[in-house]
């Protein structure tokens, strides 16, 4: 348990000595972005290995990710109770607004067989 703490506060460090604009914090934080920033310090923390991003409001940016990686078109998997729950609407939504062709596959299954 303690390399899953000391990763966590790493993390917290890190995002609070960062800009915190919701380009790069995730939406989370009401502060406005600047370019005379007040700190001499810049740091910087990338996960390379993973392109997996958490917390309140990442689902929103799924469209700008997928535009800015150039994709010409994307694949919606869900379920057909899940797509029409908010996650897989805001996904929806994001795609829309940031002009992503994309098709919606809704008969997914768990465990899907061979067939």
């Amino acid at each position: 348990m303690g390399g899953r703490n000391r990763a966590f506060q790493l993390l917290k460090t890190i995002s609070s000595a960062t800009c915190q604009c919701p380009a790069h914090s995730g939406g989370w934080s009401n502060m406005t972005h600047s370019t005379k920033a007040a700190k001499t310090t810049d740091y910087a923390f990338e996960m390379a290995c993973s392109t997996v991003r958490f917390g309140p409001g990442v689902t929103k940016e799924v469209g700008m990710d997928v535009q800015a990686l150039g994709a010409k078109k994307a694949l919606v998997m869900t379920d057909k109770n899940l797509s029409k729950m908010a996650p897989v609407q805001s996904v929806i939504e994001s795609l829309t607004k940031h002009k992503v062709n994309f098709s919606v596959y809704d008969n997914v299954r768990v465990e899907p067989t061979d067939a």
